[in-house]
């Protein structure tokens, strides 16, 4: 396992750098990319933009990828996958954008709750209190929703041939590991 992985505060900044990695890149979000290092200097944003709308809009010579869970997991019913969202979302208080509208199933919204379960952990952690309940939370989100369908996901991304199917592998590399390290927490936890 990778030491880096077991802080939660490096994984709230792995999920954030995927989120904005997988939001469109826009020159706001070109900016952050360029800026954080997310992409390589090689990488212009006409060239991520002309991947995006490839992988996800309109398909390169096959159907787009779509960026929801509900729709990567039709044989589930996107109502209740979305139904399921909202009630992890409200348990934690966690309120969705109202300036960015994206749906609740959206990649850009899971891997941000992750993230905010992330730093919640960290917080706790750092202020002596129970991190356990973010980390139940996170194993339980994982496994109902983001760990459910993110390696789907990056097969059909892989098959587009745009750099989002690296950003794919990354992804689900990173949520591999995290779900790795918080089944080794909680062992230790029963232990």
């Amino acid at each position: 396992m990778n030491a880096m992985m077991n802080n939660a505060e490096t994984l709230a900044g792995g999920y954030l750098a995927m989120a904005q990695l997988f939001s469109y890149p826009d020159d706001a979000s070109w900016q952050k990319l360029t800026r954080h290092g997310l992409v390589g200097p090689g990488l212009t944003r006409e060239k991520l933009e002309t991947d995006y709308l490839d992988a996800f809009e309109t398909g390169n010579d096959g159907s787009p990828v779509p960026l929801f869970e509900g729709l990567n997991r039709r044989e589930l019913g996107r109502e209740g996958i979305l139904e399921d969202l909202l009630r992890f979302y409200e348990f934690f208080d966690a309120k969705l954008s109202e300036s960015d509208r994206e749906y609740p199933d959206h990649l850009t919204t899971e891997l941000e709750f992750l993230a905010w379960l992330c730093m919640k952990e960290h917080a706790a952690r750092q202020e002596g209190g129970d991190a356990e309940p973010y980390r139940h939370a996170a194993r339980d989100f994982l496994d109902r929703h983001t760990g459910a369908w993110v390696s789907g996901f990056r097969e059909k991304l892989e098959a587009t041939g745009t750099v989002y199917g690296e950003f794919g592998a990354t992804l689900d590399e990173l949520v591999r590991q995290h779900r790795t390290l918080l089944e080794e927490q909680q062992d230790e936890s029963e232990a």
